[in-house]
C-alpha cells in the first residue's frame, strides 16, 4: 500500500473515532435510534482500517516465530561445535553467514546480504515445472480470475508450527508440581510430594483435495487451470485449518480446537445473551501475567464492532486505535486478530479468546502440500484427476496459556 494511502486509511480512522467517541457521549445522555445509527455507520468506518491493522498485527507474530525459530537453530548449532575444542573453521564461518542472513531476514538490516540472498532464491525457482503449459489469454480476456474473498483464520500466524519426522510430535509435560515445607533444626524431613509428569502426542492425519476436470478444458482454457487448482487446494487446506484451530474435535482424523480442549478455562460475560466491559476486563485478569504480556484478543468481525462500544467503570474505551503511532489497535493494550470461524455473541456461546497462542497451541507438520495430476484415472472419460495432499495436525499442549470467554450472567 502506497504512503499516501496509508495516511488516507489511517486519517479516516482517527476522524471515524474522534466522532464516534462524541456521538457515544452524547448518546448515552439522551438515547436516540438516529445516533445509533450514526455509531454503526462510524463502526463501519473504522473496519475499513482493520485490513491495514490485521496486517500489521500478524506481521509482527510473523517477525516473532521467524526470530523463534532463528534462536533454535543458533542453539542446535552451538550444541554441535561443542564436541571440538578448537571448533571447525567452515563449520563456524557458515554459521556465522547463516546467522548474518538470517537476523537480516528478521530485522530489515545489511540489505547487501539480502541481495545475495535473493539471488539465490531466483536461481533456486527458475526451474518450475511447466508441464501444464502456460496457455495465452487473448487479448480481450482478463488475465487473472475474479474471485469472492475467502475468509480465514490465520491459524499458523498464531500459533507454534513445527515440521515432524514422524507420525506424532511428543513432548513432555508436568502435570504436578512438588511440595515445600519449613522444618525446625531438629524437625522431621518427610517427603513433601513428589512432581508428577505426562506426555503430550499431537497426530498429523492426512488433509486431501481432489478434483476432476475433463481433458479438453484444460487444453483449450486461456489460464493455467493447474496452477490454479494448487492455489485452490492450499487456500483451502488454510481454511480447514482455521475451522479446526477453533472448534476441531481432536478426534476423527482432526486437530483440537482451542474452544473444544476441556481443559482451556472460561471466564464469563457477566450478562446472560450479551457482552460486557466488567467480563472482558475480568477475561484479561484471570489470565496468568506470563502469558497476558504476549496475549492477543482472537474474535471475528461482528463481535470486534460489539467491543468497540464497551467502556470500563471510569467512561474509557476499551478499543483503542493504535494505527496513527505506526502501532497496531488495541482492546485493553493487547493486539487482536480477526479469526472468522470464531462464533457470534449468543447465549452460551464463547465469542472471544485471549491467551499467549504460541506457547498455548501447536500445529505439526509431517508432509508439506504436494500436488499430482492423474492423467490415466478417467482418460477413458475424457478426465483429469487431480489430488492435493498435507499431513498436519495441531491441538492444545498448554490449556493455561488461554482463555475464553463465556457469555452468560
Amino acid at each position: 500500500m502506497a504512503d499516501n494511502a496509508v495516511e488516507k486509511v489511517v486519517n479516516d480512522l482517527m476522524n471515524a473515532w474522534t466522532e464516534f467517541k462524541d456521538t457515544s457521549e452524547e448518546n448515552e445522555k439522551r438515547r436516540d435510534t438516529l445516533l445509533e445509527d450514526k455509531m454503526t455507520r462510524l463502526n463501519a468506518a473504522m473496519d475499513r482500517a482493520e485490513g491495514l491493522n490485521q496486517k500489521l498485527t500478524l506481521s509482527e507474530q510473523t517477525a516473532k516465530a521467524q526470530q523463534e525459530q532463528l534462536d533454535r537453530i543458533e542453539a542446535a548449532m552451538n550444541r554441535a561445535s561443542l564436541g571440538s575444542p578448537k571448533g571447525d573453521k567452515e563449520a563456524t564461518e557458515h554459521r556465522e553467514a547463516f546467522d548474518r542472513v538470517m537476523r537480516t531476514h528478521v530485522n530489515d538490516r545489511r540489505r547487501d546480504d539480502m541481495d545475495l540472498l535473493n539471488k539465490r532464491k531466483a536461481a533456486l525457482v527458475k526451474s518450475d515445472d511447466t508441464g501444464a503449459g502456460y496457455l495465452l489469454a487473448p487479448p480481450d480476456l482478463q488475465a487473472d480470475i475474479l474471485k469472492d474473498v475467502v475468509e480465514q483464520t490465520p491459524a499458523r500466524v498464531l500459533s507454534t508450527v513445527r515440521t515432524i519426522g514422524v507420525e506424532a510430535w511428543k513432548q513432555p509435560k508436568r502435570t504436578g508440581t512438588a511440595g515445600a515445607t519449613r522444618v525446625g533444626e531438629k524437625g522431621g524431613r518427610g517427603n513433601t510430594g513428589d512432581p508428577e509428569y505426562g506426555m503430550i502426542e499431537i497426530l498429523a492425519p492426512e488433509m486431501i483435495a481432489r478434483f476432476e476436470i475433463s481433458q479438453q478444458m484444460l487444453e483449450d482454457s486461456g489460464y493455467d487451470l493447474l496452477a490454479e487448482l494448487r492455489s485452490e487446494s492450499s487456500e483451502q487446506f488454510s481454511v480447514k485449518q482455521g475451522q479446526e484451530w477453533v472448534g476441531g474435535a481432536g478426534s476423527n482424523n482432526q486437530a483440537e480446537g482451542i474452544l473444544v480442549n476441556p481443559d482451556v478455562a472460561f471466564t464469563v460475560s457477566g450478562n446472560a445473551t450479551g457482552l460486557t466491559g466488567d467480563g472482558l476486563i475480568d477475561l484479561y485478569h484471570d489470565l496468568k501475567t506470563a502469558y497476558a504480556r504476549n496475549g492477543i484478543w482472537t474474535l471475528n468481525r461482528r463481535t470486534l464492532g460489539k467491543v468497540r462500544k464497551l467502556k470500563d467503570g471510569e467512561g474509557n474505551f476499551l478499543w483503542l486505535p493504535g494505527l496513527a503511532n505506526g502501532v497496531p489497535n488495541t482492546i485493553l493494550g493487547a493486539t487482536y486478530a480477526e479469526c472468522p470461524d470464531m462464533p457470534d455473541v449468543a447465549a452460551g456461546s464463547f465469542p472471544i479468546a485471549f491467551g499467549d497462542y504460541k506457547r498455548g497451541y501447536i500445529i505439526v507438520d509431517r508432509i508439506a502440500v504436494s500436488f499430482m495430476t492423474d492423467y490415466t484415472t478417467g482418460a477413458d472419460d475424457g478426465l483429469v484427476v487431480f489430488r492435493g495432499r498435507m499431513r498436519t495436525g495441531g491441538g492444545v499442549r498448554q490449556p493455561e496459556a488461554i482463555r475464553k470467554l463465556k457469555i452468560a450472567a
